[in-house]
């Protein structure tokens, strides 16, 4: 990296930790746990909009998108279409609620609505996934900095990990939700800024991109019907093939519903706002701008398709697949980024990598954090704490977890296809905690027993549908398993609670 790219990285550091330190300032930070987690609810909505937005794109859109445009099509447009469905769902369902009970966690509720067991149980489901998935998402992003600068994966995932425990321990949910601005800001800017180079060096521009991308099945968004390969059944094609619309679709609205509704990674900052209406309004906003988000960065993957195609590369990254050496899809724009930017513009987009990765990293450790003290230590150890002891808790579990990220990243980084790793991580949880949710709110039965029967068994049948589905044993599409684990859940959780209402009064009754 040049003068130029170092001075640029260098900048974004040093505003990030400035970030931290002054967000530690307000007033309040260091004394109340609250303040610390939720920010008092004082968030203007377009931060959060902001936030959300940079902590659901990641390093796996960032990095990851581009090479699905590069290797497929935009297929992966349909899912976002579900997601503003999946999004109208909890500002409908679940934020009022959230709001109404006064949560400090979105587990809170469980508790208030259920009891303690419910909380622990959906707790521990959150630190599975949340930590298994923010570990791929960080593993993307080191993966893309050791492309660029030729230097281990370690190194990467040391610095992001230890600037960003630094900053979150500094000022809480404040400073992640100010630093995601910042973050989210930067990564679109890069996003555009190489779109627009990579334009510039096709022969033929834009009109050639789009006429090869077309050519190419790369621009195909769409696909109404599923495929059937011969032998097959329609109803055979119809539970395999998860890249239809319909399928699409749903997998898209019920993993956002989950993700966003019952992540407290991805829910905390929508409790940061003033009040119910901003916190959906937000939401449901983020969702309508990440299609164009998204659609931005599969069509730089085009590009990248498109430039390869008339710039042959003898050294790109390749990987041995099916016996045959082919192009590393996953690691293409990392590699462009290092060869083919000018300086300045490396620079720049070798921050917005550092930025995507930073700003799910930090989000995440915030939420790990904040549920580890509110949902597992108060209840159960210090239920008289000091707040002051709470904030240092909090502080201490974000360092605690930071190392747990950055193992479980380590360990993940030989991972392949890696734009749907979370998803599938995620579909063997979420189905869990969606369907418990979903029973709080739309029904007056509650049981702690029933509940933690219906997630422990949904997960682990689950669990166990996708190794044989990876290893071809089990002929049925991964994206169906949220949808049967919410459905399993809920079922079980109903009957088993028929009844018996929670230890507070259910939504209709109160």
């Amino acid at each position: 990296m040049t003068f130029i790219d170092g001075a640029i990285v260098v900048a974004y550091f040093v505003i990030l930790l400035l970030v931290g330190f002054f967000t530690r300032e307000k007033k309040g930070v260091d004394e109340s746990s609250t303040d610390f987690i939720t920010a008092s609810r004082s968030m203007p909505w377009p931060a959060v909009l902001m936030s959300i937005i940079a902590t659901e794109i990641s390093a796996i859109t960032f990095l990851g998108t581009p090479s699905a445009g590069f290797s497929s099509d935009m297929n992966y447009l349909q899912f976002g279409i579900g997601s503003i469905v999946g999004r109208i769902l909890i500002a409908t369902l679940f934020i009022g609620v959230f709001y109404k009970y006064n949560c400090v966690t979105i587990y809170d509720y469980l508790a208030k609505r259920f009891g303690e067991s419910t909380r622990y149980s959906a707790t521990i489901f959150f630190f599975i996934t949340r930590i298994l998935a923010s570990g791929v998402r960080l593993m993307v992003a080191a993966t893309a900095v050791a492309v660029i600068m030729e230097w281990p994966i370690g190194n990467s995932i040391l610095i992001f990990t230890t600037i960003a425990m630094i900053y979150t321990s500094l000022g809480g949910i404040k400073a992640v939700i100010w630093t995601d601005v910042v973050q989210g800001t930067v990564f679109l800017l890069g996003g555009l800024a190489v779109l627009v180079f990579l334009i510039t060096q096709i022969d033929g521009g834009f009109s050639e991109l789009w006429r090869m991308g077309g050519d190419s099945g790369r621009l195909n968004v769409f696909r109404f019907t599923p495929t059937q390969p011969e032998g097959k059944s329609a109803l055979w094609a119809f539970f395999n093939d998860g890249t239809f619309f319909l399928i699409a679709f749903i997998n898209g609205m019920v993993t956002t519903f989950a993700a966003l509704g019952t992540d407290q990674d991805l829910s905390q900052r929508m409790l940061t706002c003033k009040n119910a209406k901003e916190s959906k309004f937000s939401l449901i906003l983020s969702g309508i701008l990440d299609i164009p988000i998204v659609f931005g960065f599969l069509l730089i993957g085009v590009a990248l398709w498109v430039f390869y195609q008339q710039n042959p590369d003898p050294n790109m990254p390749m990987i041995i697949k099916d016996g045959l050496s082919v192009v590393d899809h996953d690691k293409v724009f990392s590699y462009f980024i290092r060869t083919g930017l000018p300086d300045g513009l490396r620079g720049l987009l070798f921050v917005g990598a550092l930025a995507a990765a930073m700003s799910s990293l930090d989000s995440a450790l915030a939420a790990l954090s904040s549920s580890a003290v509110i949902d597992i230590y108060k209840p159960l150890i210090g239920p008289n704490a000091s707040e002051k002891k709470l904030v240092w808790l909090s502080r201490v579990n974000i360092l605690g977890f930071g190392i747990v990220l950055a193992a479980v990243a380590y360990m993940m980084k030989d991972a392949q296809d890696i734009l749907w790793l979370p998803f599938k991580i995620g579909g063997i949880t979420y189905g869990s905690l969606l369907g418990v949710f979903l029973l709080g709110v739309l029904t007056k039965n509650g049981s702690n027993k029933a509940n933690l029967i219906g997630m422990i068994s949904s997960a682990v049948t689950l669990a166990v549908a996708l190794v044989l589905i990876e290893k071809g044993v089990l002929e049925f599409a991964w994206s169906w398993l949220i949808v049967i684990g919410t459905a399993w859940t809920f079922i079980v959780g109903y009957i088993g609670g028929r009844g018996k209402p929670g230890p507070v009064m259910s939504v209709h009754e109160s």
